[in-house]
């Protein structure tokens, strides 16, 4: 007799889940650890900047505007992501609560507007963070994503059977 290792889970999607996945996606995509490595090296380089205008000419050298400029652009840079989420989550909200169940064939999601079945060839590496896990697709951009939340198992073993499954048909990340 065969043993039944699917997992099944059931949620509505919060704002936190899709933060979380997003930035698991930034952090191990190719041209996220990129534009992540790209973005601290312009910051460090603008510090020094300022630092060195700072030490040589006095505070009166740089302008209110500068600083504005340097805030706003330090405030979306961090915000970033959380705006994504917040934009996902409209669409996520829209097709209501999830259905997700996840065995040896793939994965199917069912919600109140739409249903879907994809394979596992189509997700090339696994992750798992704190409150999800999160599936992306193996191009340079890891664009296809699927976020999977803990909370949606019905029982904590579930979160072994998903962990067990994903490496078992995922390469090991």
């Amino acid at each position: 007799m065969a043993v039944d290792m699917s997992v099944r889970l059931t949620y509505v999607v919060t704002w936190r889940e899709i933060s979380d996945g997003l930035k698991i996606q930034l952090r191990y995509s190719p041209v996220g650890r990129w534009c992540y490595r790209v973005l601290w090296g312009l910051g460090v380089f603008l510090g020094c900047v300022i630092v060195a205008n700072l030490l040589t000419r006095g505070i009166d050298a740089v302008g209110a505007g500068v600083w504005r400029f340097l805030l706003i652009a330090c405030l979306l840079l961090a915000a970033f992501r959380w705006l994504t989420a917040l934009a996902l989550l409209g669409y996520a909200r829209h097709l209501g609560e999830h259905r997700v169940t996840v065995d040896s064939s793939g994965i199917r999601t069912t919600t109140e507007r739409h249903k879907h079945e994809t394979g596992w060839q189509f997700y090339g590496r696994g992750f798992e963070g704190r409150r999800v896990f999160v599936l992306l697709t193996p191009d340079v951009w890891g664009a296809g994503v699927l976020i999977l939340p803990k909370r949606g198992l019905a029982a904590p073993q579930d979160a072994d059977r998903l962990r067990e499954l994903i490496a078992g048909h995922l390469p090991a990340a």
